[in-house]
């Protein structure tokens, strides 16, 4: 395992994304940040396999996204990871993770010259925050669904990994989510991390446009769709492995039996270090186009359908199976979303951070619909 560990990290350090570190050139301190601070981690020293997955996936360097919530009585972000959405305190030494930091900015109708909202002004984003704080709804294992939604949400019309080891993959992690099933674990869903922040944002905006995070063309997840994705999909190119199966499944008149027939489910399920192994040796460059198939299908299916039950959706069709999943599209961004591509935010900096494990108390965290 150590040996397959040099690999991925040798790997990790070939991904050719944008490196956050030619973007986010100042370091600032930890007094600088402003509440409603946006933050990219770097995923870099990270241990964890799913989280080097999510790194080849979204062809990033960066894996967690938080917002920075406030200064006092004690310094502390809002994100979400394996205890829910919770507050955390936060310190800052050199030798922290390092978080890339973005702000929103307004725009002057006068010369057109920006500047930054007050901590008075970023309070109904922060109200958001602390909403979903005070849910309490628990959230294990966190990075297993992250991964689980890009591998269904992203781009892999043209992927470098086989076609065969990508259905291996969706296999795996659907057994991995079905042992939460075991153990009687449902969720309402909320957000993964960075979808949090976005939310957050999204729900500001509804009071007041200006909050609203603009997405550019070239997002991540160019192909995210509205409520109304369901009806439009046969208008638009199947990008996305959902894409891909709901196009099959509309061939079908959504009778999905089909794609079961011929798989086998005695066949072992293989195990994710060595999938990862397969993975991070493949040759990137050499694109392969996903293909509609039954094989495909029928694993895109099954983790799609597990991952539902395990985030609390109820559906009654195939078909409302897949407008679900449209609708959770529709809020879902990445880190390197929250990076590099937001319109209206302005590049500050990086800081190097350490987030407590433990949750602060909900008390500890101001109130900021009061304000």
């Amino acid at each position: 395992m150590e040996e397959n560990s040099k690999k991925i990290d040798t790997y990790l350090k070939k991904i050719t994304g944008k490196k956050p570190d030619d973007y986010y050139t100042k370091i600032i301190p930890l007094e600088d940040l402003r509440p409603g601070d946006i933050l990219a981690f770097s995923g870099e020293g990270e241990e964890s396999l799913i989280t080097k997955l999510i790194l080849c996936f979204t062809n990033s360097w960066v894996s967690h996204g938080a917002l920075f919530y406030q200064h006092g009585p004690v310094e502390a972000l809002t994100d979400a990871g394996s205890t829910g959405i919770q507050g955390h305190k936060v310190t800052s030494n050199p030798e922290d993770r390092v978080a890339y930091v973005s702000r929103l900015i307004k725009t002057s109708k006068i010369g057109n010259k920006s500047s930054f909202y007050s901590d008075k002004e970023m309070a109904p984003v922060l109200a958001a925050a602390k909403g979903y704080v005070e849910q309490d709804l628990p959230y294990p294992y966190a990075d297993l669904v992250f991964l689980a939604l890009i591998l269904l949400y992203k781009d892999h019309s043209q992927a470098g990994i086989k076609q065969s080891i990508i259905i291996a993959l969706l296999r795996c992690l659907a057994a991995e989510l079905k042992k939460l099933l075991d153990d009687k674990y449902r969720h309402n869903y909320t957000m993964v991390c960075s979808s949090l922040v976005y939310q957050c944002y999204l729900d500001a905006s509804k009071k007041n446009r200006k909050f609203k995070l603009k997405l550019t063309k070239d997002a991540d997840l160019s192909c995210r769709t509205s409520k109304k994705g369901l009806l439009n999909q046969n208008r638009r190119k199947a990008n996305t492995l959902l894409d891909l199966y709901a196009e099959h499944a509309a061939e079908y008149d959504f009778k999905t039996e089909a794609f079961h027939q011929a798989i086998n489910d005695a066949e072992p399920i293989s195990n994710i270090e060595d999938l990862a192994k397969e993975i991070f040796e493949s040759d990137r460059s050499n694109r392969v186009m996903m293909l509609k198939g039954n094989a495909l299908s029928s694993a895109i299916e099954n983790l799609l359908k597990t991952l539902m039950e395990v985030l609390g959706f109820t559906f009654s069709s195939i078909k409302d199976m897949i407008k679900n999943a449209r609708e959770m599209q529709a809020m879902f961004v990445t880190p390197n979303d929250l990076c590099f591509n937001i319109e209206n935010v302005k590049k500050i900096g990086k800081v190097h951070l350490n987030r407590a494990d433990e949750n602060l108390p909900h008390e500890q965290l101001t109130d900021f619909s009061k304000i």
